[in-house]
């Protein structure tokens, strides 16, 4: 049999929905979601899948249908949301898109009482690009500083690679550079596990088996039911503002470690605006 070669990890739909479901309950609401979706590969995956498990979970979802990336008025989704009571918002757009949307919503008096977006906001930059009306504004974590754990090929501990990244290149930490060095940690635990690194196929039977320790937890390829996939956790976290004399203007904040308990949480979601 054809070994395969490719080994994934990475988050989906159903850590997304874990993280909501947990994080959502600390606002109080009435559980009415207005979601933007948009129509691309993501945001139909969402649709088809986040959607039912979050009714499945209580929730209402108040779907405007799919918009066409690069929209420029989004006055008929506002009206709706805001018709519609939705106290919870909910995207996975582009940072472009997102930014136009929330001005807009801004102005036409659509405040929600939690704002949940995706994809965009994983850079500090997007958020600070809105000025006071980023502040607030929730997101999820697929790796943070506070992350309990270390890099098995440099012994680089979360807290100093987000150290090393700021002192050494001059901007805030991404959520990118924790998985960014698991693909090397991943790399050299194959190479050093198989028998002979230069054999594709017994190279690729070694990752079929591999354990190895990285900045975003253990990871562990042939266990669940896709052998060649190790799921990793998303928790929730929320954009506030920094503390006054910071380097940075913003710090993200995690509210919710249901999906992996060894990461402490640093504060309760708060309702946007509050």
């Amino acid at each position: 049999m054809r070994p395969s070669y490719s080994f994934h990890f990475c988050f989906g739909v159903e850590q997304f929905k874990n993280a909501y479901t947990n994080q959502w309950p600390q606002v109080p609401t009435n559980k009415k979601v207005g979601v933007m979706w948009p129509n691309d590969s993501d945001g139909n995956a969402v649709r088809a899948a986040l959607g039912p498990l979050l009714e499945k979970a209580g929730y209402t979802i108040v779907d405007p249908g799919p918009y066409t990336n690069g929209t420029n008025d989004y006055s008929a989704q506002i009206a709706m949301f805001k018709a519609e009571n939705c106290e919870i918002f909910n995207s996975f757009p582009l940072p472009p898109d997102f930014a136009t949307f929330w001005r807009q919503a801004t102005q036409q008096g659509y405040q929600p009482k939690i704002v949940q977006v995706a994809k965009t906001g994983l850079f500090p930059s997007q958020v600070e690009a809105l000025g006071e009306i980023g502040v607030g504004i929730a997101g999820g974590a697929y790796w943070t500083p506070t992350y309990p754990y270390a890099s098995s090929l440099t012994k680089i501990a979360s807290k100093d690679l987000a150290d090393g990244y700021q002192n050494t290149v001059g901007k805030q930490w991404t959520q990118q550079l924790g998985p960014s060095l698991a693909l090397f940690d991943i790399a050299a635990a194959a190479f050093q596990a198989a028998a002979d690194p230069k054999d594709r196929a017994g190279l690729a039977k070694t990752i079929g088996t591999l354990s190895v320790d990285t900045p975003v937890g253990k990871l562990e390829w042939g266990k669940g039911p896709n052998g060649n996939v190790v799921v990793t956790p998303i928790l929730g976290g929320q954009w506030l503002a920094a503390e006054p004399g910071g380097k940075y203007k913003l710090d993200f904040v995690l509210c919710d470690n249901s999906s992996d308990p060894n990461v402490p949480v640093a504060a309760q979601l708060k309702a946007y605006g509050a």
